[in-house]
């Protein structure tokens, strides 16, 4: 399945948190001046995300994979379109 892409050399990913919302507001006020993240979208309650649909390069996930793999409180995976089976 491909991924989503938003634009050259960028794809679409999830990012969420493990428990509680808290370490997803503090990364998402870490990357304001990130240029290399753009937010797509913000899911869950209003000013609580629990969710972010973000848009980067492979190379820039994968690094932040490492970084949450060392905290276990946020998460990330390719953002994949949604099919019904029947």
């Amino acid at each position: 399945m491909p991924l989503s892409h938003t634009g050259p050399g960028k794809a679409r990913f999830l990012i969420r948190a493990v428990g509680d919302a808290v370490p997803l507001a503090d990364f998402l006020n870490s990357i304001v001046a990130d240029a290399s993240i753009e937010i797509v979208d913000k899911i869950g309650p209003p000013g609580q995300p629990h969710t972010l649909v973000a848009a980067m390069s492979l190379e820039r996930a994968r690094a932040l994979e490492q970084q949450f793999s060392h905290s276990h409180q946020l998460m990330i995976e390719p953002d994949r379109p949604l099919s019904l089976f029947f």
